[in-house]
């Protein structure tokens, strides 16, 4: 059984990368995504075919797949939240 973030992802219901390798890899694409969000308009996201449930399911992809962090699920969260906003 897992636990959940504070925006509700749910975290260790299964096998998980963990270690060096697999934190960089879940702080670079967490990174990558805040940095996109934070230059692109929800017209460019349109225009390009990236709409927000495009990010919303990467970040999920993260979130599930790598042991993050307290600090990394609460940036998942805040980026989350900035899509639905």
């Amino acid at each position: 059984m897992g636990i959940m973030s504070k925006g509700g992802l749910q975290v260790g219901a299964s096998p998980k990368s963990s270690g060096a390798h697999s934190h960089k890899l879940a702080h670079d694409d967490i990174r990558h995504i805040s940095s996109m969000l934070g230059r692109l308009s929800a017209q460019d996201m349109k225009e390009l075919g990236l709409p927000p449930s495009y990010w919303r399911k990467r970040l999920r992809d993260i979130a599930q797949s790598h042991q993050l962090s307290k600090g990394q699920l609460g940036e998942i969260d805040r980026l989350i939240g900035s899509l639905e906003a």
